[in-house]
């Protein structure tokens, strides 16, 4: 770029415009130099071309066509994808292990001594074989089977008490009845009956709120047994005219015959360890970040510009995202870690230490990501809202300024200059922001002309017609002139086309109503920062230098920290291997991956070395003349490029290094345990014996991604924050309803509150909701005239069926109503297949039936164990399964009057199964109803408003670092609990489809918005705080005063903005339409270039106000310049939240005639 107008880099004025309210560039009726660019194609070249190959290419077309594999069989091959990935001898073990359990529970099953020994349920050893497979680790299956049996013996008790209680209610006992007299309901009575109930509802109501509060994980089998070991007893119990106390040995018996057969084989047969399922998880999490270091090595050698760059950013994003969700495997099994029980040279909680360097290792890759978020072919866009026509635009009438004269006429000379440098630039190198609007329009150009050659010729069509007639004028006279008059018509083609594509957005059925546009005012204020400041200096041969100095720099780097995380990787998949091999064989091997490990460290440790003292500054080539003395003042050579290129490269490079810290650190605890443990021991817990089965609720269990019975209003495990004293107060919430305590009776009212307000919460609500549906369904069985009926078709099994479908969840509970019924439908099939298979027509054959199962076994919990579909389909069909030949063995040995087996057991199931679900939906609809579209909602104000808490603390913490130490690791555990809540939304969001609303669809691409946009900002706020705390004092005053986080109007701004989204998500209300968003303009209101301090600042904290060559050397210059970067990008990510949010709810208060105003002044300047 020769003869433009050159400048001291020094000054941090290599995009200055004075900081003026008066002399801001605008964007306006009559503002000039904003130059929109359309790609356009030479349409006779591509004719011609098209006509010459045109039988090429239908040769071309009917060889694919005819190599197009056939869809329904593609889907079929992709759905099955899942057989061959588990087709390992690891993923074996487990099913070997589960099907010996099961065959072995279908043994004692066909033994007539087992079975009457058992009892009347003897079938549920095969079907708790099923529900509850022992395919976890040792500790793992004892801990289960343990509060498995805990919770049924508490069921038992529970039983005795009612029946007692209610045997004295009684008024006629009798200890002979028979059999038959007893399940015609011949002894029912109202008093006991009414006692029964009772026991009924309060005990479901405690299992049915244990599950809702758990949920999964150890305890989801313990409370759905819990709740089956009260409904069957009970509502038989109550036919009985004697208290029978042993009812309960029906479920417990083969329940813990179950129980011990799993804690057995889980030690016997291919025992597993905690330690052992923790190392591969481990590795789960390290392979795609091996991945993505061989693909960063590879992405930074290519053509920014090009496609394959952009798609490997996107494949890179992917494996960031694949580890991150990896994690969530590394917590279920670090939280048993200390419980295990093994032998070997390292302890779980040697291999326990590496979870806190695994963590950071995911961060900071996501950190590398952050660099394609921020150049200019993959950067994100602002999500650019169509403006409302208004007048003086060109569409109206021809081009009147509705000023006197524009911001660079008025501007001084100096001014002028820098202005027009601006403009000269901005149409060499037009922005990829405003590249991608014009684009957009096009595309919605040629959907409408799609949709209006489908529509008859009426009248909308006509001015359809004419308005893409005009624009076709309009862009082919733009083509024409833009050589020449770029000022003159630049404004005009900015406003044609905000002006065009409202028109095109309001398009839609003449009958309907439609969505007013949102964001107007954000996207207006941003298309101006687009044209005057984040456009600015950018072109595609800059971006490709920039990209090639960072490859250039940082590929040795790249390549050790591979090499390293290859070594940790082999060292993690072989700790436990090689500790029963001959002496001499395991000394050779250990030798050897020491010395790789010592060989790589030293090699990366030297790498990181070189990168920090020398490869990194190679990005500063581009600005070595600018501080040249020769350059400074002169007007030849050229303009040093803008300092974001600068900034862009220190973020990769400043997490490129952060992770190889981590992975040197890794190294060396993983060289010391090896150095350290040389045999081999017996390890025992190391927990005490009150907490064996108590974790914290941040080590989240990997079923947690399927807990639908969640508190949106609260974050699982952080306790409720309380306001610190401060310089300002404490910033605490109050009672709005009430004033605090004044004497004792009213804090005891006050305790009373709050415990009734936690009584009558989600969880309780739902559990109370779930008991009276029991009741309800429980009442045939209870009454004279349908209690023989109800027994006779084992009517329970629609009872227990019902208040396990039933969830907090409307959508939940119809997907369940949808899953179950296709789930006992399949199970019924292949049950069925199985009977007749063992027993043909007969009344089943012992032999026959153990052979069936045995060879059945591995096929059935191969899928149980590893069929990637719903869990709840997953366990109903596999139950079903067993059920139907267990309970037709039963009905066949040993008939309690319920004498039906196959095809006749077989259609009962299934009516009965329809008739719970069935009922389980219709309660769903009764209050309280609660929809997962609220839980969404109430979810993502939640998380918004704890962010906003977090950002608060960072700013405290960089601000008084000293005095708030010890808050560190709770805000690293605050953002950590944020983004797991979010990471579950992702799954609990699947089911929304089932909330069928006849008013509309429920708009997902909205949700998603919010949602990506949230678990952006948790990971730039972790990124924000790594940064402070490698920034020196100084430096940190220099970096808040630069992003303005200490300025108080600011922080005003961002604060009320954050307030606003998570109000107006848990409300729904409509956001205001002028908000101080975007938050981008004043957080650059100064200009800083690449000074840390501006000349006109009034302390500099003993820091250089003239930049030199050093100063950008120093690395506390590149943390300094990265903390910049991203407190950037959580304004843009605060600003996109804003307007994402405006989508979903709307906006209100309109003030007509403040869109057409000028550019709004920072009124805070």
């Amino acid at each position: 770029m020769p003869n433009l107008h050159h400048t001291d880099p020094r000054m941090g004025d290599e995009d200055a415009v004075p900081d003026r309210p008066h002399t801001e560039t605008h964007v306006t009726g009559s503002r000039k130099g904003v130059k929109l660019q359309i790609p356009s194609t030479n349409s006779n070249t591509a004719a011609s071309s098209d006509h010459s190959e045109d039988g090429t290419a239908e040769k071309s077309t009917e060889k694919k066509e005819a190599q197009k594999p056939n869809p329904v069989m593609a889907k079929l091959l992709d759905e099955l994808q899942w057989i061959p990935a588990n087709l390992t001898w690891a993923k074996f073990k487990p099913v070997i292990r589960s099907s010996i359990v099961a065959f072995v529970s279908v043994i004692l099953l066909v033994i007539s001594r087992v079975e009457h020994t058992v009892g009347t349920a003897s079938f549920l050893i095969l079907i708790a074989a099923a529900l509850d497979p022992p395919a976890g680790s040792f500790i793992e299956v004892v801990e289960r089977e343990v509060i498995m049996v805990l919770f049924v013996c508490i069921g038992w008790a529970w039983n005795c008490l009612g029946i007692y209680l209610a045997s004295l209610a009684r008024s006629n006992i009798d200890y002979n009845p028979t059999q038959e007299l007893i399940i015609t309901g011949r002894y029912l009575e109202a008093g006991p009956t009414v006692i029964i109930a009772v026991f009924i509802f309060i005990g479901c109501f405690f299992f049915l709120y244990l599950k809702a509060r758990l949920g999964p994980g150890p305890f989801t089998v313990a409370t759905v047994f819990g709740a089956i070991s009260v409904d069957i007893p009970m509502l038989s119990a109550a036919l009985y005219p004697y208290p029978d106390y042993n009812i309960g040995k029906v479920i417990t018996i083969p329940l813990a015959i179950h129980a011990g057969l799993a804690i057995l084989c889980s030690a016997i047969i291919f025992p597993t360890t905690m330690t052992a399922q923790y190392t591969a998880a481990c590795n789960a999490v390290l392979a795609p970040l091996d991945q993505i270091l061989l693909l960063y090595r590879q992405v930074l050698k290519m053509d920014p510009a090009s496609s394959e760059f952009a798609s490997t950013a996107t494949t890179i994003h992917g494996l960031v995202d694949k580890a991150d969700a990896g994690l969530a495997g590394t917590s279920a099994t670090y939280r048993l870690l200390k419980r295990d029980i093994l032998w070997g040279r390292f302890s779980p909680s040697d291999i326990g230490s590496l979870q806190d360097l695994l963590r950071p290792l995911v961060v900071r890759t996501n950190g590398l990501g952050t660099y394609f978020y921020l150049i200019d072919p993959t950067r994100e866009k602002f999500p650019m809202t169509p403006m409302p026509s208004m007048p003086a635009t060109p569409t109206s009438r021809s081009r009147t300024p509705t000023r006197s004269s524009s911001p660079l006429e008025e501007a001084p000379d100096g001014i002028s200059e820098t202005l027009k440098r601006r403009r000269r630039l901005a149409d060499h190198s037009p922005s990829p922001l405003r590249q991608s609007f014009a684009r957009e329009v096009s595309d919605r150009l040629a959907l409408r002309e799609k949709e209006g050659s489908l529509r008859s010729k009426d009248t909308n069509d006509h001015d359809h017609d004419r308005r893409r007639s005009t624009w076709s004028r309009h862009f082919r006279h733009h083509r024409k002139q833009s050589g020449a008059h770029h000022t003159h018509h630049d404004n005009h083609l900015h406003f044609s086309l905000l002006t065009l594509a409202h028109t095109l957005s309001s398009h839609h059925h003449p009958t309907l109503p439609s969505e007013p546009v949102v964001g107007v005012f954000e996207s207006q204020r941003y298309m101006a920062l687009e044209a005057t400041r984040l456009g600015h200096g950018s072109s595609p041969e800059t971006t490709a230098l920039f990209v090639g100095l960072v490859q250039e720099s940082c590929d040795e780097l790249l390549e050790h920290s591979q090499k390293s995380l290859k070594a940790a990787q082999e060292w993690i998949s072989k700790a436990r291997s090689g500790t029963f091999a001959s002496q001499a064989r395991i000394q050779r091997e250990r030798k050897a991956r020491l010395g790789n490990l010592e060989k790589v460290t030293a090699g990366l440790k030297d790498a990181l070395e070189r990168f920090r003292k020398d490869k990194r500054l190679r990005v500063l080539d581009p600005y070595r003349s600018a501080f040249d003395t020769r350059h400074i003042g002169s007007h030849t050579g050229t303009d040093p490029p803008p300092h974001k290129f600068l900034f862009h490269c220190y973020v990769y490079q400043y997490h490129l290094m952060r992770f190889s810290m981590f992975l040197i650190e890794m190294l060396d605890v993983i060289i010391n345990l090896e150095k350290e443990r040389t045999k081999g021991r017996f390890w025992m817990p190391t927990i005490p014996l009150r907490q064996f089965v108590t974790s914290d609720n941040l080590e989240e269990n990997a079923a947690t991604h399927q807990n639908d019975d969640e508190d949106p209003d609260i974050l699982q495990g952080l306790d409720e924050q309380h306001g610190v004293a401060g310089d300002l107060g404490i910033a605490d919430r109050r009672d709005p309803d009430a004033l605090p305590p004044d004497n004792v009776f009213q804090l005891a009212m006050n305790i009373v509150y709050r415990a009734s307000h936690e009584l009558f919460n989600g969880n309780s609500l739902f559990a109370l909701k779930a008991a009276i549906l029991t009741i309800v369904l429980s009442i045939p069985s209870l009454l004279k005239s349908s209690a023989a009926f109800a027994f006779g078709e084992r009517f329970v099994w629609a009872v227990f069926m019902a208040q396990l479908t039933l969830a907090r969840w409307r959508g939940d509970t119809t997907f369940g109503l949808v899953s179950r019924i296709l789930a006992t439908i399949g199970g019924c099939v292949v049950g069925l297949v199985l009977w007749y298979i063992s027993t043909g027509l007969g009344k089943g054959n012992a032999f026959g039936l153990a052979a069936t199962i045995g060879v059945a076994c591995p096929f059935i919990f191969f899928g149980r164990l590893y069929w990637p579909g719903p869990p709840m389909t997953n366990i109903i069909f596999f139950v079903t399964i067993m059920l139907i030949v267990g309970y037709s063995w039963q009905n066949t040995h040993m008939p309690i009057g319920f004498n039906y087996w196959g095809w006749e057991l077989a259609w009962r199931r299934f009516l009965l199964v329809s008739v719970g679900v069935t009922a389980a939906f219709i309660f769903s609809f009764l209050p309280p109803s609660t929809t997962l579209r609220g839980y969404q909602r109430r979810m993502m104000a939640t998380t918004v408003a704890e962010l906003g808490g977090v950002y608060c603390s960072i700013v405290s913490y960089a601000n008084s670092r000293e005095h708030m130490e010890p808050e560190r690791l709770q805000i690293l555990q605050r953002l950590l609990a944020i983004r797991l809540k979010l990471n579950r939304s992702h799954v609990m969001k699947a089911n929304i489809t089932y909330e069928f609303s006849l008013r509309g669809r429920w708009p997902a691409e909205r949700y998603k918005k919010i949602l990506d946009n949230q678990v952006r900002i948790a990971f730039l706020l972790s990124h924000l705080m790594s940064i402070i705390q490698k920034l020196e004092p100084a430096w940190t005053r220099a970096f808040l005063k630069r992003t303005r986080l200490l300025d108080s109007d600011f922080q005003g701004d961002i604060l009320a903005v954050i307030s606003l989204i998570s109000t107006s998500l848990r409300t729904g209300q409509p956001l205001p339409q002028i908000t101080p968003c975007p938050l981008l303009d004043r957080f650059m209101v100064h200009t800083h270039g690449l000074n840390v301090i501006r000349q006109e600042a009034d302390d500099d904290y003993g820091l250089p106000r003239t930049m030199t060559i050093d100063t950008l050397e120093n690395e506390q210059y590149m943390y300094f310049s990265v903390g910049v970067t991203t407190a950037f990008g959580i304004i843009v990510r605060l600003d996109k939240l804003m307007v994402a949010t405006k989508e979903l709810v709307g906006e209100q208060y309109h003030i007509h005639g403040v869109g057409m105003s000028d550019y709004r002044p920072a009124r805070d300047v």
